[in-house]
């Protein structure tokens, strides 16, 4: 900021007048400079601007003799300028000491020498020099006693409002705010806290729309061409009360009563996952339902090409060679038993007429069923964006398919033999559907697998004249996840391992799961409350029992749980053993053998 100027009696800025007539030319100069003003022109049109009444302060002394050569007469030759106004009369000059005049009023010349405050500079330099001038003391300008009229610094213009503060200040502010601050960490605090709860909330299976109701009275019976109203709103019948649920290593799961429609079991239902080669149950259906079994197909150049352009390298396959003729039934036994991906693509061209058209009757056929959580890219099976079902829509498909007597035949045959013609060569086919070979009452089904660890399978099974379907879908283990579902349904455990059974009678590709010796009655199954699912008497041991359970000796010393945990005495629970029972008491956490 620069320093304001000095007045008159401060410092001398220009040499004294050498004549009167010099006096207003400096005495307009020196206003100039110290208000910055641009210099007058008499040709510039004056503007005239409302100017407050005059401060009356001291007039120095040293300025009496310009003041009187004003009032001598030569007044009319002086220019026009501030200094005109103040022509007073000869009786300034004679006057000693402070005069008292009113409030002066400035005339057309003063007016010209003074803009409209619109027209003066507004720098900074500017302001600080009339703030400066305005602040100074009077005492300091009125040393001598006389007074004088001086007008007041002119007031600089009015600038905007401040915009508000940016992002950067406001939150410049906030992290000083100390309040919010802790408030903010004690929040961070809580949510952290919460982290376990809802990673243990998001791991623990939650199917939507289901609810468990006792098994009180027989469900009505679903009609099969009924698509449900809601088909995401499930009402789960268990038919097993004395045992509980068993646990899955199965991505998701589903057990159906296959003559009522009813849910005995859902595990994650409408989850969409590739369903594989259980897709051929599908296209079974349509060849049943629009296709004539004794219906001759040839293998054509151009289905040939189909054929080869919509099958993998490593596909399963029936064995269709170009040129070749079978019937529709036949083809089905090759879609069904081997899993054939080549009789898949030439039932789709032969019953649809084109394999996108087919592709289209089984989503419409998906839908007519109440299957709408299934999507179809091909006949086969293959992996395939956009090529997806559910545990729940394998259910309905398997309930419709398995009550169709052709498939139901089909699907429960396990060897098949097709004798050489003239017009195809002799095949032997082997049904790949294991569980078919050693759970007693399995008649029907179709698995799944893409040669690694992606299983799936739907399984038909009849005991006791009660007929259950049962689904398991992306599983490492089959065999556990499937027998436990059956035994649960059926409500009976007693034990039969593909182990034993593959011992005396071999069970077709029994190699590709290690002939089976994993399987053993000790196996377990983690539950979702920390505790053990016995799969050899189907059930499960949890805290505080599990804890003195395997501190005191295990299944050497109790055997195998035979009954659930029993909540009777208040605060204390009981389970049974084969050898033993174990009573704990949950309010003091001592557990004993009785």
């Amino acid at each position: 900021m620069q320093r304001t100027p000095l007045n008159d009696d401060e410092q001398r800025a220009y040499p004294p007048a050498s004549s009167p007539q010099q006096a207003p030319q400096y005495a307009r100069q020196r206003a100039q400079r110290s208000r910055r003003l641009p210099p007058l022109d008499d040709s510039e049109p004056s503007s005239t601007i409302s100017t407050p009444p005059w401060t009356r302060v001291s007039i120095p002394k040293r300025r009496a003799s310009l003041r009187a050569s004003r009032g001598s007469g030569q007044a009319g030759s002086a220019a026009p300028g501030p200094s005109s106004a103040f022509r007073s009369g000869p009786s300034l000059e004679r006057q000693q000491g402070p005069e008292t005049r009113p409030a002066w009023q400035p005339t057309q010349s003063t007016s010209r020498s003074r803009r409209s405050v619109s027209d003066w500079p507004t720098s900074d330099d500017d302001v600080s020099t009339a703030s400066s001038q305005q602040r100074r003391p009077p005492s300091s300008i009125a040393s001598t006693g006389r007074m004088r009229a001086v007008s007041p610094p002119p007031q600089p213009a009015r600038s905007a409002a401040p915009p508000p503060p940016g992002l950067l200040r406001r939150l410049h502010d906030l992290s000083h705010n100390k309040t919010l601050l802790l408030l903010c960490a004690a929040l961070l605090v809580v949510l952290v806290s919460l982290i376990p709860l809802l990673v243990s909330w998001l791991g623990t299976p939650r199917p939507m729309g289901l609810s468990v109701q006792p098994n009180t009275a027989t469900a009505a019976a679903t009609p099969l061409n009924q698509a449900p109203v809601n088909p995401h709103q499930l009402v789960i019948i268990p038919s097993d009360t004395d045992h509980p649920p068993p646990p899955v290593l199965a991505t998701a799961a589903y057990l159906m009563d296959m003559d009522t429609g009813a849910t005995l079991y859902a595990y994650n239902p409408f989850m969409h996952l590739p369903m594989l080669s259980t897709t051929k149950l599908m296209t079974a259906l349509l060849a049943v339902e629009h296709g004539n079994l004794n219906q001759q197909v040839t293998i054509t150049s151009a289905l040939d090409r189909d054929i080869q352009q919509h099958i993998s390298p490593d596909s399963s396959l029936f064995g269709l060679k170009k040129g070749e003729t079978y019937t529709l039934r036949d083809l089905l036994y090759g879609l069904l038993l081997p899993s054939g991906n080549d009789a898949a693509v030439a039932i789709a061209d032969a019953v649809g007429g084109s394999y996108q058209h087919f592709v289209d009757m089984m989503n419409q056929r998906a839908r007519e069923l109440g299957m709408y959580d299934t999507h179809y890219m091909n006949p086969s099976g293959l992996l395939a964006t956009g090529h997806y079902s559910s545990a729940h829509d394998l259910a309905v498909l398997g309930r419709y398919t398995m009550s169709n007597p052709i498939l139901h035949q089909i699907a429960n045959t396990r060897i098949y033999h097709i004798p050489k013609t003239s017009q195809h060569a002799e095949h032997y086919l082997v049904n790949g559907n294991q569980f078919l070979w050693w759970y007693p009452g399995a008649d029907g089904g179709k698995p799944g697998w893409d040669g690694n660890t992606d299983f799936v399978q739907v399984v038909s099974c009849t005991r006791n004249n009660r007929h259950l379907i049962g689904v398991t879908m992306n599983t490492k283990d089959w065999w556990t996840d499937m027998r436990d579902l059956m035994n649960w349904g059926f409500d009976n455990f007693q034990w039969i391992s593909p182990y034993d059974v593959d011992l005396q009678h071999p069970i077709p590709y029994d190699y590709d799961w290690g002939y089976f010796v994993r399987d053993k009655k000790t196996n377990t199954l983690p539950t979702a409350n920390h505790g053990r699912y016995y799969i050899y008497t189907g059930y499960s041991v949890s805290p505080p029992i599990l804890n003195f359970f395997d501190k005191n000796g295990g299944l050497d010393q109790f055997g195998f749980p035979t009954s659930m945990p029993n909540y009777n005495q208040g605060n204390l629970v009981s389970q049974r053993f084969q050898k033993a029972t174990i009573q704990c008491d949950l309010a003091g956490k001592q557990c004993k053998r009785l």
